[in-house]
């Protein structure tokens, strides 16, 4: 299944796949896969929907899906000592810094989807009014 929707000028599409174990819920396998696109620049991300609601299929689902990236890509900005104490994870975890090197990966798609505009903090907020 395939949704779609516009916000802000940005075209949301996910697409359901359900292939793919969420790692930390293996009894999760409602993975899509969520492109964004606005002016010419395009990215993707790896998403899961909960066990009660599968798959991504209204505008408002996603609108969350954009937030949770976005909220990633903040995340991803900070440093990694910031990033656990924020978290609530040790320094010296291997988890924690897999967890924030996928955060980092996000920063930098969203930065370059954003042309490097420093709008992701208030776009994140609009997302969050509008759901």
């Amino acid at each position: 299944m395939t949704a779609e929707t516009t916000f802000r000028g940005f075209k949301i599409r996910a697409e359901y796949l359900g292939n793919k174990a969420c790692e930390g819920m293996p009894e999760n396998w409602n993975n899509h896969r969520v492109y964004l696109s606005k002016n010419g620049r395009r990215c993707s991300f790896e998403f899961w929907a909960s066990i009660a609601n599968p798959e991504v299929r209204s505008p408002s689902d996603l609108r969350g899906a954009f937030e949770c990236f976005l909220s990633d890509a903040t995340a991803g900005e900070q440093s990694f000592e910031e990033f656990c104490r924020d978290f609530g994870y040790d320094t010296d975890s291997r988890n924690a810094e897999r967890v924030h090197k996928a955060c980092v990966r996000s920063a930098v798609k969203a930065r370059r989807l954003l042309n490097g505009d420093d709008i992701i903090y208030a776009l994140s907020n609009a997302l969050s009014d509008a759901s």
